[in-house]
């Protein structure tokens, strides 16, 4: 195979063919790697939150684990955890955060947030849910019994 130009400009367009495909298998791959990326599984902590149009103290700083088993726990500073599972629909961005044991404060055992979650280009993770009342809101926004976490994953 020679690589020498010709002026029919046959070769020029079946290198470049061979160019735009090598770059379509790069971008492919690199997609994977970043939906691979965004998972729920790790430890996480919270950052932001707010509550019924107001920040949320209790969710401040709080330690959250995700399992592959779908078991997650929230660990607040100087309270009793939350522990429970979840689950995820990643094409309609919904999460459902179910509590489990006996939990000393609201939510107690059953309860279930239901919500929406996303990954922003930083690598934090928003969750906006509905603490019961309300059904699983629509958009990312705060309001009477929806309450709006942002995450930042510490492993």
């Amino acid at each position: 195979m020679s690589f020498s130009v010709n002026h029919s400009g046959k070769e020029p367009k079946v290198v470049l063919s061979m160019l735009f495909c090598l770059l379509g298998l790069i971008a492919c791959a690199s997609i994977a790697q970043t939906v691979a990326a965004q998972t729920l599984e790790g430890n996480w902590v919270i950052d932001k939150a707010e509550k019924e149009m107001r920040p949320s103290q209790e969710f401040l700083g709080a330690s959250v684990v995700f399992n592959a088993d779908n078991s997650f726990s929230i660990q607040r500073l100087q309270r009793t955890p939350w522990r429970g599972t979840y689950s995820l629909d990643p094409e309609s961005g919904t999460i459902d955060l179910t509590f489990r044991g006996r939990n000393l404060t609201p939510p107690v055992d059953g309860t279930v947030w239901e919500g929406i979650y996303r990954f922003n280009s930083d690598g934090s993770l928003e969750i906006n849910t509905a603490g019961g009342h309300d059904r699983r809101p629509l958009e990312f926004m705060t309001g009477y019994d929806l309450t709006m976490l942002t995450l930042t994953r510490t492993n």
